[in-house]
């Protein structure tokens, strides 16, 4: 192991470190089953030149936040807390809404499903989107020492998003910020650390499990941290948190949060053992576009959808739908809820009603060539 991490930081080195187009398109964005291996190794051998006991790390300045507009689609502008002249000089518009997107454990902020989610957002209108970059932290085998610095992060976001408030009238209800995995539950403490102010809308995509699954409502995503919180739940084979009731108002479980019907990896950019977990992303992204493509039904319980006992009247496969999933705006709404899906995009059936399915098994261990 040590002789190849030697061999291939030259190579790392060697990448560039000129700015380049970012989009959800061929060459536009980084595939993190290239990126994750990268970002890995170069950590390591952080670690092993600098141990981490004996560094003092500021936080703060390990974050970098990517600003993207319709006059910059494809183009990132730099923002960091407390520049104002940086903000000043930049795309970003008080008048328009932010929308906020944190990637998860192993992420990246030029990592293809961002992309997905800020081009989907930039073709609805005008919206100031910030992709935020924690990858120094993030890209670490261990998510136990992951997880310990999500509260340190989400001082830093607090700070950033108080910043863009105080210096150009944004109000925190127009604001969204949409987490991924981990990035759900530094959604989730941010919002907390705001209060009494509130953020608009939290969207969690496929919340991380694993070490959260343990912690209270004060060191995790909840309800109370955004005048409303939904979540989508995709995995719960693997990382996923089936806790939906302790940490949203409103929970989906697409395809009853198992097997994806386009796993293994139909978007082949993430690794086939996460297809699962980064399905809810897409999802997403899918219904930020068309905001009515995935009607979903209400369950009677959360056990209900676990157990995948959630049905349509008489028995029916078929029924009218009672709620969308995700959308732009959110359209708030209470319980737990189930949809499926499409085996190729558009994902959602777009056609009002919920298409019952049985649960499929995971295909975690399964491959596909690669689409993108």
């Amino acid at each position: 192991m040590q002789r190849f991490l030697i061999f291939l930081l030259p190579l790392l080195l060697l990448q560039s470190a000129t700015a380049q187009l970012f989009a959800y398109e061929r060459g536009k964005c980084e595939i993190s089953i290239v990126n994750v291996l990268e970002g890995l190794a170069q950590t390591h051998l952080r670690n092993l030149l600098n141990p981490p006991p004996r560094r003092i790390t500021n936080q703060a300045s390990l974050l970098q936040y990517d600003l993207y507009t319709p006059l910059n689609p494809q183009q990132r502008q730099l923002l960091q807390p407390g520049n104002v002249n940086m903000l000043k000089n930049s795309n970003f518009n008080g008048k328009w809404p932010l929308r906020l997107i944190i990637h998860g454990w192993t992420g990246k902020s030029t990592h293809c499903y961002n992309a997905a989610v800020k081009d989907a957002y930039l073709s609805r209108g005008n919206f100031n989107v910030i992709v935020m970059d924690w990858s120094h932290q993030a890209m670490d085998l261990s998510y136990y020492r992951v997880s310990k610095q999500l509260p340190s992060i989400a001082q830093s976001l607090a700070k950033f998003l108080r910043f863009l408030h105080d210096n150009t009238g944004l109000r925190y209800e127009q604001i969204y910020l949409v987490g991924h995995s981990a990035g759900s539950h530094i959604a989730g403490l941010t919002g907390k650390l705001l209060q009494p102010a509130r953020l608009g809308v939290i969207f969690a995509l496929d919340p991380a499990g694993l070490n959260q699954l343990d912690l209270g409502p004060t060191e995790r995503l909840a309800p109370t941290d955004a005048l409303y919180v939904e979540s989508i739940h995709t995995d719960l084979m693997l990382l996923g948190n089936p806790q939906a009731d302790r940490l949203s108002h409103a929970a989906t479980f697409a395809n009853w949060g198992r097997g994806q019907t386009h796993c293994p990896n139909a978007t082949a950019t993430e690794f086939d053992f996460a297809c699962d977990h980064f399905a809810a992303v897409y999802y997403f992204a899918e219904s930020v576009r068309r905001p009515h493509n995935f009607g979903a039904l209400r369950c009677n319980s959360l056990r209900s959808a676990l157990k995948a006992k959630c049905s349509c009247s008489a028995g029916q496969r078929t029924c009218a739908a009672n709620a969308s999933m995700g959308g732009e705006p959110a359209v708030p709404k209470r319980g737990i809820y189930y949809l499926s899906t499409r085996r190729q995009p558009p994902y959602g059936t777009a056609d009002g009603l919920v298409h019952m399915q049985l649960p499929r098994p995971s295909t975690i261990l399964l491959t596909r060539p690669k689409l993108l």
